[in-house]
């Protein structure tokens, strides 16, 4: 294979690789669309039900209905630990969101609630310490399954002593560290409680479906633009060459 041959192979394989990676991409956005297409037509149904209360929402979730973004309000007894989620940015704020197990009225097991978040102290060392009530109401929180771990940016051996600061929710490894029961789902607080300095800011759906879908489109609008420049270059490169 001579060198103008070997360069036109290069350069065709990277044209189908670059062209490739692009619609790969744009239809991988566009599978992303459709997703939260469903969830936000299921989050609009959870709405128009408003508020369940959480001893119907716990046989709901039983009954293996998909209870995300399910509105519902908690009260009882708290655990006096707590968890600390890291790496959490809220409002410009470098912090974390505050993760309790409540024993909800009635239930049999522990609830994992996700308070909000709090600013983290200005050194990585010290963890923000919180006086937990005993009691605690949240008449608006919202119900996460699926899913629940988070971006892992490092990983961390489980601290000595309380509050632990973890790097994703693991509800398995919360009930092993609490030796309690844990539901296999948790709940996102809505509203800032008073008796907790955190700040709520659960989003269901944080990026929507018409997002995607412009994502779509600039991929694809990449792999054609980069597919009609190497026809070009390509179209010019051979009449130079019947040329010469």
């Amino acid at each position: 294979m001579n060198t103008h041959k070997l360069s036109a192979f290069l350069w065709s394989s990277i044209v189908v690789l670059v062209v490739s990676t692009c619609v790969g991409l744009g239809f991988w956005q566009l599978d992303r669309a459709e997703q939260k297409q469903e969830r936000e037509q299921l989050l609009q149904q959870w709405t128009s039900k408003g508020r369940i209360p959480f001893t119907q929402a716990q046989r709901l979730i039983n009954s293996d209905v998909d209870a995300t973004g399910m509105q519902t309000a908690v009260s009882g007894r708290v655990l006096q630990h707590y968890w600390l989620l890291d790496n959490q940015v809220y409002q410009s704020r470098v912090g974390y969101d505050v993760l309790v197990l409540v024993m909800p009225q009635g239930a049999s097991r522990w609830l994992l609630v996700n308070l909000g978040f709090i600013v983290a102290p200005t050194t990585r060392e010290q963890l923000p310490q919180l006086q937990l009530p005993t009691q605690i109401t949240l008449d608006d929180v919202l119900i996460k399954e699926g899913p629940l771990g988070s971006i892992t940016l490092a990983q961390s051996s489980p601290s000595m002593g309380w509050p632990k600061r973890v790097q994703q929710i693991d509800i398995t490894q919360i009930a092993n560290q609490a030796r309690v029961p844990v539901y296999n789902f948790m709940a996102y607080a809505q509203t800032p409680s008073p008796l907790v300095a955190t700040e709520p800011h659960y989003q269901p759906v944080t990026m929507p479906a018409e997002k995607h879908i412009a994502y779509a489109w600039q991929w694809f609008l990449i792999a054609l633009a980069a597919l009609l420049i190497a026809l070009t270059a390509f179209w010019r490169a051979r009449r130079g060459y019947d040329k010469s």
